[in-house]
Formats: C-alpha cells, structure tokens, sequence
C-alpha cells in the first residue's frame, strides 16, 4: 500500500524523515522537483533501483537520473576534474543535468551499462531535504509511467502511482512543468543531449559553445540513450496528438470545421481563433512549458478523438518545450504544403 506524505508545515520534517527511511530500506517515493516530479531509490542499490523500472514500466536500456544534495556526493558518484567543479558551483543547485564518467560505486542497472551517469542538484526544498535526510544519492527519473506524460502535480501522481510504489510526497504542483536540461560533458565540445528548463543561452554563459545534436531538437530520437528522453517516444498523452508548426496554417485550421473533433492546445493569443473546444496553455513559452503535461492529462481525459498543439518560440525554455512538444507528436506539420497530412490520416483511422 503507498504512503501519501503530507508536507504541511506541521508535518513537514516527519514526512521527510518517513521518506527517507523508505529510501534507506530500499523502498520507492515520489517526490517533487523543481521541474517534474520525481520516482526515487537508493542510486547505490541495484535491488531498490529495479523497482523504479517495474513502477514505471521502463525499458532496461533507458538510464536514470541520479540526484544529489550535496557535492561530496557529486564526487562519490563520478569522475570530475578541477575545471568541471568550478563550473557546477556556479550553476547547481538548477534544472541542469550533467552527464559524467560514473565511478563502479553505482551499479549498471542506474546506467544501462554504460559508463557514464546522469547526475543532478536539484533547485528544490523538499528534493534536497529528502536525499540529504536519506544520506545517499537518489535514482529519480521522472515519475510517470513510461511513455505517459511526465507528473507536475501530485493528484496526478497519486492517481497514477498509488499501488505501484511505497510513498508519494504530496506538495501540489511544480515550478517549471518540463524536464531538467542535461547536457554532456565527458567530451569536448559539450553536447546538449535533452534541452529542459535551463536554457541554452545560460549553459553557454558558463560553458562555452556548445554542440546541438539533431535529437535534442525533438525531430528525431536517438539509437542509443546515452541519458533519458533520448532514444524513445516520451512525454505522450494517449490521444493522437497532431503539432502544426507554421502558425498561420494553425490558426486556420483551429478556426475551421475540420478541428470539430480536436482539443486544442494554444497560446492566449490564438484561443480566438478556435472554433470549437480549447486549452489555453499560457501567454507564453514560459507558461506554456509549466502547463503542457497537466494539460495532455485533459485531453487524455476529454471527450474529444484527437488533441492538435501549436509552435512556441524556441528561446529559453521555449526550446525544451518544444522538444517535449515534438516528441509527444503522432504528426508534425512543418510547413503549408504537408497540412493535408492531417486528413490522410483522419481518413485511415
């Protein structure tokens, strides 16, 4: 049976301290982040990490996030050189994962086999407490099961979680909605593998340039994954979900009969243009990002066949929205000449 954890002040510390007995004993808690909530377990136990993989359904070649709340930590679990160290300490506690060479103290199952780990300092209160109260490092890939939209908000962790894990840490909703960044630094130029909520601009200001693989644009998905989001399709609502990126022919198509049967997804600007039922995702990339996975959950639920989603600016987090975005999509629409896609395969289902 799952334990729900309240975080009200009253009950703030027993709950920490309950979750990370659990933790300790090689149990399972969700938990939130300051990007997603998270599904954690003592990184340096393979038995309590192969229970992350069966609560959420996980391909075994899928690694996982380890998160830590403190630097010694972050040098029990890696490999890093003088240059990398300074660069952390400027950046973390963040939204920024950084891939690294791991060291033999974490075992294959967190990794996939791999040499290298994912490796994250959460900007989050109750994350922080919960690692540093457990006294280890804490697998925590997002919490979901795989495939489904990432959690943002407890109920949905509850609803979703509850029977598959030993605790859930109820705290409401989280700060930015999408993942963290990760970005890999065991080799020169930096790779950004999955862009999240730290944006680009910012890794480069204490980074350097940094090389943008096509996967990370969300066109496409990886042969391996090096780290989580890579290499299958994330981040979907069960609905087929249809992106038209060029905004005149979205606006078009929102405001024809043909979206009768669409739950659209849009900014504030373009809610004007729906003709028929409508998500307003925010006024912008920011908004939008902090209420994309909570609103996949709604179309989930809704009365409507099929969901279809405008483009956002790929500034700021802008960029990991669209990833996010993109990796959702049944069909992406990139310009006007391919927009009868859509009715192709409306006719074939």
């Amino acid at each position: 049976m799952t334990e729900i954890l309240n975080i009200s002040d009253n009950k703030y510390y027993e709950s920490i301290k309950r979750a990370a007995e659990i933790i300790k004993n090689g149990g399972t808690v969700v938990f939130p982040t300051e990007t997603v909530y998270g599904l954690g377990a003592n990184a340096y136990s393979e038995d309590a990490c192969k229970k992350i993989f069966e609560a959420k359904k996980r391909p075994a070649d899928n690694p996982l996030i380890v998160t830590v709340s403190n630097f010694e930590m972050v040098n029990n679990v890696c490999y890093i050189d003088k240059d990398i160290e300074e660069k952390m300490k400027k950046i973390w506690p963040s939204p920024l994962t950084l891939l690294l060479k791991k060291k033999d103290v974490i075992p294959d199952i967190v990794t996939s086999g791999m040499d290298t780990v994912c490796v994250r300092f959460p900007d989050n209160k109750i994350a922080l407490d919960l690692i540093e109260a457990a006294g280890v490092p804490v697998a925590a890939p997002s919490a979901n099961i795989a495939t489904k939209p990432s959690i943002v908000d407890s109920k949905d962790a509850i609803k979703e979680l509850d029977g598959r894990v030993d605790a859930i840490i109820d705290a409401g909703r989280v700060k930015f909605g999408v993942e963290s960044t990760i970005l890999d630094v065991t080799k020169k130029p930096y790779s950004l593998l999955r862009p999240g909520a730290y944006s680009v601009e910012d890794i480069e200001a204490v980074f350097g340039q940094i090389y943008i693989s096509p996967v990370a644009e969300g066109y496409k998905e990886s042969s391996i994954a090096l780290t989580p989001g890579m290499k299958y399709r994330h981040y979907a609502p069960s609905k087929k979900l249809f992106l038209i990126e060029n905004e005149e022919e979205f606006r078009e198509f929102i405001s024809s009969h043909r979206s009768r049967e669409f739950l659209v997804l849009c900014s504030a600007d373009n809610a004007k243009y729906a003709k028929f039922d409508k998500i307003v995702l925010g006024k912008n990339a920011v908004e939008a990002a902090h209420n994309l996975f909570y609103d996949f959950r709604i179309l989930d639920q809704s009365d409507k066949k099929y969901g279809v989603i405008q483009a956002f600016p790929e500034k700021g987090i802008g960029f990991g929205l669209m990833n996010r975005i993109r990796k959702a999509s049944f069909l992406i629409i990139k310009d006007k000449e391919n927009i009868d896609k859509i009715n192709e395969v409306l006719n074939e289902s």
